[in-house]
């Protein structure tokens, strides 16, 4: 008999899908497992809605009030790079993925993945740049640019000729960074341009047709329908869905959190991401960074997903493990039941941003700064660019 197949654990089921349905309560999670697309559809989570759709996930006038008194000379020293360097020229020349070409896969092609995924990339750093300027040079044009470049692509169809039984998986999963660069790149940007409502409004159709076009593949059962990849999904969904009030989408991104939390051990590591052997420590951080994202883009809209509690698992105890396993790799040996665990990932910066939202909570300040002593300004093209610009804390 299969898992699935289990009356044991199909009863398990039944009793985490009525339990989870008090969103906002302690929800009660007695076994490890993620919950399959069928079963988040089958969440209420109708508590959940869009209150406020000029919400990004930072205060964007609040933030450049405070950057223009800051006295902290590592952001002084970022906000003067950010103002000499002017990325609209190459934004606008940039041209327009499709998102119908495959793109080998990472693991199989390393060097065949690194070129096709560069433009993708270069598309992510242009929004995170654009978006950057004009948050410490408004007078810089660089918001004007960033939705002229987003108006292009919409008009243009921009990853809408996406199918995965064509484009294959890899692309898939270049898609998702991409589209929540643009949705958060935007965030910040809109209403901080005026006018133009028109451009924004076809802006604003083309990032919900492109995120439900990508969400269309269930994913693999055994994989990307539930992990890492799900949850990166959820990302893009839930800002695209506070930028455009669209429930449905910012429903789904909260899902994310409830599907983690029932999947993840007491412990705090994620299966599916323990499943990935060597990388085990790898994907468990990389799926968290996810999470910790959404959590701060329902935080703007006035709910705390850190109080969400599986009985002995929260989000709180999925960040625990995942800061530990930055801490030390090897922390992910005995669940990932493998020993020398890669820690390449240390050296890449992309790993390290998402600490600066998790550093502003007691619970990991010491860990998170420490961690980030050496890394900042943090950044990571696609959850946010400059997440030390927006995020760190001013007079520390």
């Amino acid at each position: 008999m299969t898992m699935d197949g289990n009356p044991f654990r199909q009863a398990l089921r039944l009793c985490v899908l009525a339990l989870l349905v008090a969103v906002m309560s302690l929800v009660a999670v007695d076994s490890s497992f993620a919950l399959l697309p069928e079963e988040r559809a089958r969440l209420d989570l109708s508590v959940y809605r869009v209150k406020d759709r000029a919400a990004g996930y930072f205060d964007v006038k609040a933030r450049r009030a405070a950057l223009l008194q800051t006295r902290d000379h590592l952001l002084r020293r970022l906000m003067a790079d950010i103002r000499k360097f002017d990325a609209c020229p190459a934004a606008r020349g940039l041209t327009v993925i499709a998102g119908d070409k495959m793109t080998p896969r990472f693991y199989d092609d390393r060097d065949g993945w690194r070129l096709a995924a560069s433009p993708y990339h270069t598309f992510e750093d242009a929004m995170s740049r654009l978006a950057a300027r004009q948050l410490v040079a408004p007078e810089s044009g660089a918001g004007d640019c960033l939705l002229d470049v987003l108006v292009r692509w919409a008009q243009a169809r921009a990853f809408l000729s996406f199918a995965v039984e064509r484009s294959r998986l890899q692309t898939w999963f270049q898609i998702e960074s991409s589209l929540f660069a643009a949705a958060f790149a935007y965030s910040i940007v809109r209403d901080d341009v005026p006018g133009r409502d028109e451009d924004k409004a076809e802006i604003e159709r083309w990032l919900v047709a492109a995120a439900k076009n990508h969400l269309r593949p269930p994913g693999d059962v055994a994989g990307s329908c539930c992990n890492n990849h799900f949850y990166r999904r959820a990302l893009y969904s839930a800002m695209i869905g506070v930028l455009t009030g669209d429930d449905y989408l910012f429903r789904l991104g909260v899902s994310a959190v409830y599907s983690a939390i029932a999947d993840s051990a007491v412990n705090g590591a994620l299966p599916l991401e323990m499943k990935r052997q060597q990388y085990a420590a790898r994907y468990q951080v990389y799926a968290t960074m996810a999470l910790v994202f959404i959590a701060e883009v329902a935080a703007r809209q006035g709910y705390d997903l850190y109080s969400i509690s599986g009985g002995d698992r929260s989000l709180s105890t999925v960040v625990d493990f995942s800061v530990a396993a930055m801490l030390n790799p090897e922390a992910a040996a005995e669940p990932a039941k493998w020993p020398g665990q890669d820690d390449t990932f240390l050296e890449d910066r992309q790993f390290y941003g998402w600490l600066e939202l998790v550093g502003r909570k007691r619970r990991w300040q010491d860990a998170a700064n420490a961690l980030l002593a050496s890394e900042r300004p943090s950044y990571n093209r696609a959850l946010g660019g400059f997440v030390t610009l927006y995020f760190l804390p001013l007079g520390r």
